[in-house]
């Protein structure tokens, strides 16, 4: 038996025991103040019946008054046109139930898809990313070989008659170290014969207009590294002489060593 049912069967049998005692009582008033039996069961019934139809009364007027209270103060978050106005208190628990289980049975579903979706996204987001670096990379990389190959066959070009093949491929190994920004071993010693040190100021600034933007300090610390001839002359001495008399010598000034190269 459901618990709310006991509980009006008890309410309403303890009710009806006080009205029959009332009663009861009333015709033992009755019978001790000389009234015959008949008339005492007639006061009786008629005061059981008046106790229950009293008791009625009040339980109407007071549920009235609760009606009219909750309707002056509602309760926050509730309306006049709320569902409970609508649905048996009793059954409100059911419908409680269904809604939490319709949620519970839909929501995680729709979670998992969103889940999903959103990890196949960024897999592949991460995979395109991925994809882009390394062909950057690689083209970086292609770029960066094809730019000092045509370095280094413009430094054989201007130097094979002019230093040994030790000498060339030691100096060869500088310009690429220099391209890298890499430090240059002090223990290169190349010497030239037929060229001046106007030829190495103009291969110096050739080198370094071609690989902009590293600073000029830095061909000129390689001149004075590489080539014997230029072991007494300070740094800042090179650097300012570079581009001195552009088309004197047999090394000239050359704006861009990949139109050197087509020519």
């Amino acid at each position: 038996m459901h618990f709310k049912y006991f509980e009006y069967i008890v309410i309403y049998l303890s009710v009806l025991l006080v009205c029959v005692v009332g009663g009861t009582l009333a015709r033992i008033s009755f019978l001790g103040k000389g009234g015959d039996e008949y008339t005492a069961n007639i006061v009786f019934w008629a005061i059981t019946a008046l106790s229950i139809l009293f008791y009625a009364l009040i339980i109407l007027f007071l549920d009235g008054i609760l009606v009219l209270f909750r309707k002056i103060f509602p309760k926050k978050g509730s309306s006049k046109n709320s569902t409970e106005d609508f649905i048996p208190s009793e059954n409100l628990e059911n419908v409680g139930e269904k809604q939490k289980q319709i949620i519970d049975e839909n929501t995680p579903i729709y979670l998992v898809e969103n889940s999903e979706e959103n990890s196949v996204n960024q897999t592949t987001e991460s995979v395109n990313l991925e994809s882009i670096r390394k062909t950057q990379l690689q083209q970086k990389q292609q770029s960066d070989s094809v730019k000092l190959q045509i370095a280094l066959d413009y430094t054989r070009n201007q130097f094979a008659l002019y230093v040994i093949d030790e000498d060339l491929d030691a100096l060869c190994n500088a310009v690429s170290l220099y391209s890298k920004k890499e430090e240059i071993p002090n223990d290169i010693s190349v010497h030239t014969k037929g060229l001046t040190n106007l030829d190495l100021y103009h291969f110096g600034w050739n080198i370094w207009n071609y690989f902009r933007p590293i600073k000029q300090e830095e061909i000129s610390k390689l001149l004075k590294t590489v080539f014997v001839s230029l072991d007494d002359i300070d740094v800042d001495s090179i650097k300012s002489h570079l581009k001195d008399e552009p088309q004197k010598g047999n090394i000239k000034i050359q704006e861009d060593l990949t139109d050197y190269q087509k020519t």
